[in-house]
């Protein structure tokens, strides 16, 4: 029960961070990051295919909603939904670590391991989103830079979200 009022709270920080502040945030073209990817990171281990996807729908569309894009956000949120768990065995193997209602942290995967299972996620999102938000290679080497920047960004703060809320999952 602590552990859902903690993850509550992440939610809402991450939602409120990404809605309120780096949407707005116009510091160059290039630089966009997207946050909420941390939420379907750190769902826990154990949680179904089906209720992965519905929350990657919901968190997606009222992300759509509030950035004002229609369906980018679904289009490039459910992919990574879908391939999460492929991802936590490849990185992680999941299947030595599939502790009922566990979340990814830290101490149950190893350093080296979530940082990677972390930079994963927020690479795939970020090149399936400005992929189809360019819908061509016409200006390539901008595509290229934002998308570099974006993604860089976007894992740094995913990365001190996570680290300053991990100690709050890991403990029990």
């Amino acid at each position: 029960m602590n552990q859902q009022r903690h993850y509550i709270l992440f939610v809402m920080v991450v939602l409120a961070l990404q809605c309120l502040l780096l949407n707005h945030l116009t510091i160059s073209t290039l630089f966009a990051p997207m946050v909420y990817i941390a939420i379907l990171i750190m769902l826990p281990l154990d949680t179904s295919q089906l209720k992965m996807l519905v929350t990657a729908l919901l968190l997606s569309l009222f992300i759509d909603v509030t950035m004002g894009t229609v369906g980018l956000n679904v289009l490039s949120t459910l992919p990574v939904a879908m391939l999460r768990r492929p991802i936590l065995r490849h990185i992680a193997n999941l299947s030595d670590y599939a502790i009922a209602n566990d979340v990814p942290t830290i101490k149950l995967i190893g350093v080296r391991r979530f940082y990677t299972y972390i930079a994963s996620m927020v690479v795939l999102h970020s090149l399936i989103f400005f992929t189809v938000e360019q819908l061509s290679f016409f200006n390539f080497w901008h595509f290229t830079l934002r998308l570099v920047i974006s993604t860089l960004s976007s894992t740094a703060f995913v990365m001190i979200l996570l680290r300053l809320f991990n100690t709050r999952f890991e403990s029990k």
